[in-house]
């Protein structure tokens, strides 16, 4: 007799079942056809920002026993590579000193702990660690994300933002009606470089928000974590942007929470992601239990040599990476502009990450349309299913109805919306990608 669906609990019932992007995402990688499809969807870093000369050049050299760190292909501790730990706070001190980014967090009064598995596993720590209630969450949202905490039993709720962040008159409305009502609120999750948009929350408004919600902790003598997602916020590289501060310096209430990763400018196979927060923290604290009980800790062997490569590449790889998706978005925004310019209603990103996020005039985006049609689903070619002459190239983006809070306001405008990725494909295939959104465009309107 076969095990049946009445074995599962309520998170893993939700799980069995893909996401609508995960099986999207699935299905296309399956029989993505390299050096003629394109992939505008899934986020994967540039695969020339990848640093693979200097991992080769550290692994080389630490492997050597007499430059061996203690320990390295045995198990390390749960709060992660002191080695690291350390060599992460001084990258933070270099980049300030350089001019790079804005003000830093003040260390002596925080916790730094590696994730077992990149930054995604902090987060998804968070999803096991906290109280069940309500995590309020920027619209357009980090739809991966948000799906997780709704498996896991959490109601999200969303808050729209503007070009400067989360509204924070919004934002003080809805939690203190919340707080009124005696609703477990869980904590706030906002990403600095918003996913989708790239709407990067600026300094005052970083301010704002944590000012609001201190304030609102106080008044109501009810206290959850204020949780900044920094997954992009070393990509920021419009030339006239504030540099950005870390939120912490305007936490008063020891609220903040900060989760950063190195995936995006260094390697995601690394997976080195991290979590800052108040020293004696008890949300640390289980997040280091949560380490622990799901693999230990994250590889010490990925761990010294992501310290080692931080150490000795951080500044020119930071430099690299961001001279590199500065230079491509402004081709393919400007190509974009140039080409679907009249058929375009907004547009939105391009001076961080590396998404834009458009709006198209009367043309519905979601799978079910024709435009959707016309450029992710697989032609295949009438001579030969196994040859690609003849058939059309695939291009896949992300459909703003993914993109968006199911019970928020922005449904029925994410029907004509979409998220386009300038990470991973190179000039030549942004501009090849922009001619097929254009006969999409053509064919639809």
């Amino acid at each position: 007799m076969a095990l049946g669906v009445d074995i599962l609990s309520s998170y893993g019932l939700v799980s069995s079942e893909p996401s609508p992007v995960s099986k999207m995402m699935s299905e296309f990688a399956k029989d993505f056809r390299a050096g003629f499809d394109i992939n505008l969807g899934v986020g994967y870093v540039n695969e020339e920002t990848i640093p693979y000369e200097e991992f080769a050049e550290v692994v080389g050299r630490i492997v050597n026993k007499e430059n061996r760190p203690p320990h390295l292909l045995n198990y390390g501790g749960p709060e992660g590579s002191k080695n690291l730990i350390e060599t992460i706070k001084k990258f933070y001190l270099e980049l300030r000193s350089a001019g790079k980014i804005g003000e830093v967090p003040h260390f002596e009064d925080k916790e730094l702990i590696i994730g077992v598995s990149g930054a995604t596993s902090i987060l998804t720590g968070l999803a096991n660690v906290m109280k069940k209630g309500v995590v309020i969450v920027t619209d357009p949202v980090y739809y991966i994300y948000n799906s997780t905490l709704e498996r896991y039993g959490f109601e999200t709720k969303p808050i729209e933002e503007d070009d400067f962040g989360p509204k924070v008159d919004v934002l003080e409305t809805v939690l203190e009606g919340l707080m009124k009502n005696c609703v477990q609120i869980s904590f706030c999750y906002f990403v600095t470089v918003n996913n989708p948009t790239c709407t990067i929350i600026s300094n005052s408004r970083r301010k704002e928000i944590v000012e609001c919600v201190c304030r609102l902790c106080k008044k109501y003598n009810k206290f959850f974590p204020l949780v900044f997602d920094l997954a992009y916020e070393w990509l920021v590289h419009g030339k006239c942007l504030d540099k950005p501060n870390s939120p912490s310096i305007y936490d008063e209430a020891d609220i903040v929470y900060e989760v950063g990763t190195f995936s995006k400018i260094m390697a995601p196979a690394l997976r080195i992601g991290y979590i800052i927060g108040p020293k004696y923290s008890p949300i640390v604290k289980a997040l280091v239990q949560w380490n622990s009980d799901v693999g230990f800790s994250a590889p010490l062997v990925t761990q010294e040599i992501s310290a080692e490569i931080i150490r000795k590449y951080g500044i020119t790889q930071f430099d690299k990476v961001n001279r590199g998706y500065m230079e491509k978005s402004k081709v393919f925004k400007e190509k974009i502009l140039e080409e679907l310019g009249s058929s375009i209603e907004e547009l939105r990103g391009g001076e961080g990450g590396f998404y834009l996020y458009l709006t198209l005039k009367g043309i519905k985006t979601s799978p079910s349309s024709k435009f959707f049609n016309l450029l992710c689903i697989r032609e295949e070619s009438k001579k030969d299913k196994t040859d690609i002459n003849g058939s059309r190239p695939r291009l896949i983006y992300i459909p703003g109805i993914y993109c968006v809070h199911p019970k928020g306001n922005l449904v029925g405008k994410s029907e004509y919306q979409l998220r386009l990725s300038y990470g991973y494909e190179d000039t030549n295939n942004l501009i090849r990608a922009v001619e097929l959104l254009k006969m999409a465009i053509h064919h639809t309107g």
